[in-house]
């Protein structure tokens, strides 16, 4: 079976994306069942006079607003034994004071109005201390104690369950598309989508095996037009050869791009293999434009195209190195799907650059696509 034929079926590789490190430790605590959330500690008070609930919540808002992340925080807590309310959140010179009671705040029971006594007497625990400036408008208000709040709002509606049992919090849920449970087992995938990614990686694959045959590394990396499907440029690792350290199968692919839109920075980059090209032309819908244009007519198309790769999907053999991914991240991709890892990458193994959030742009990225016909073609020191 060739390396063309294989690529219609998709049941071997699995398609990951590559998250952010905290998003892929929130993910493993997901799937475990141990979501804990990060908290905040409050002090908080029983409110003693249910009709006081409205003037209670009115007054300690003006005076004590929470903060833009904690406005997923309900003020008032109703139980089975009493309600609750916020009073305001525990100041670090609160804290201070606290610990020197011997208090930890992060270990306090909240089990309601005997949290009062767990407080020694030196503390002059009392509500009155704790909110200041509101008057006659504490009326209502019980015993005080301190409570541990969620300090973000649940992502997800497993999150909202475990927050909400520990203070209620509101919980906005996203459009349903793809579940992360799903995106990670690639099930909500359609196979017609795994196919498609398939094979432009086949592309990426077969160029890399035919520019390794030719005594260069096997790398391969090929733009796509995600809208019309078209293969807008193929590059292969050209450091071998008079080009120089530089020239990375992405950072021939997008200069390719470049040369398309009147720009680029190399002359004389080898153009897309023509086996390769007559095949993805023949199957393609609406056929590939030659990408060989002569430079006046890219001048002339100039205005009509995007900038560099925006928009573009990148399918690339192999995990792409630092300078690849920011070069990925400056053309502006949408999305960057890989074969295997590398030693250093920088989209993954080492690094994780496009979650990084000191950058302008975003792009998704995902690993794994057939992953064990592109590792073979690693030699160790393509990055």
């Amino acid at each position: 079976m060739s390396a063309h034929t294989c690529g219609r079926t998709s049941s071997s590789w699995k398609l990951l994306p590559v998250l952010s490190w905290e998003e892929e430790e929130e993910l493993k605590a997901y799937e475990s069942g141990r979501i804990a959330p990060p908290l905040s500690p409050f002090f908080a008070a029983v409110i003693t006079d249910k009709k006081q609930i409205s003037t209670l919540s009115k007054s300690l808002s003006m005076k004590y607003p929470f903060s833009a992340e904690l406005r997923h925080v309900k003020r008032v807590r109703a139980r089975a034994s009493h309600l609750a309310i916020l009073l305001r959140p525990v100041s670090p010179e609160d804290q201070v004071n606290l610990l020197n009671g011997n208090i930890d705040l992060y270990r306090q029971k909240d089990d309601g109005p005997k949290e009062a006594a767990d407080f020694t007497p030196e503390m002059n625990f009392q509500v009155t201390e704790i909110v200041q400036g509101c008057g006659s408008d504490l009326r209502g208000l019980g015993e005080a104690f301190i409570v541990s709040v969620p300090s973000r709002a649940a992502k997800n509606q497993k999150e909202q369950q475990v927050w909400g049992s520990i203070w209620p919090c509101t919980y906005h849920a996203k459009p349903k598309t793809i579940t992360m449970e799903e995106d990670v087992h690639g099930a909500a995938r359609a196979e017609q989508e795994k196919l498609r990614i398939g094979r432009n990686m086949r592309v990426a694959l077969e160029a890399a095996q035919l520019n390794q045959s030719r005594g260069q590394k096997g790398v391969g990396a090929v733009v796509v037009d995600q809208e019309s499907g078209k293969v807008m440029a193929i590059g292969t690792d050209q450091t071998g050869v008079s080009g120089g350290p530089l020239l990375h199968a992405c950072m021939v692919a997008i200069d390719l791009i470049a040369q398309k839109q009147g720009g680029g920075a190399y002359d004389g980059l080898p153009r897309i293999l023509e086996g390769i090209r007559e095949r993805v032309d023949e199957e393609s819908e609406n056929g590939v434009k030659p990408i060989e244009d002569e430079r006046e007519k890219r001048k002339r198309l100039k205005d009509d195209a995007p900038y560099l790769c925006t928009g573009y999907e990148v399918y690339v053999t192999h995990e792409p190195c630092v300078m690849c991914a920011m070069a990925l991240l400056h053309s502006r991709v949408s999305c960057v799907y890989y074969g295997c890892s590398s030693p250093g990458g920088a989209l993954g193994t080492y690094y994780r650059l496009h979650c990084s959030p000191r950058l302008n742009h975003k792009f998704l990225v995902y690993r794994g696509v057939l992953e064990d016909e592109c590792r073979p073609l690693l030699c160790g020191d393509e990055i």
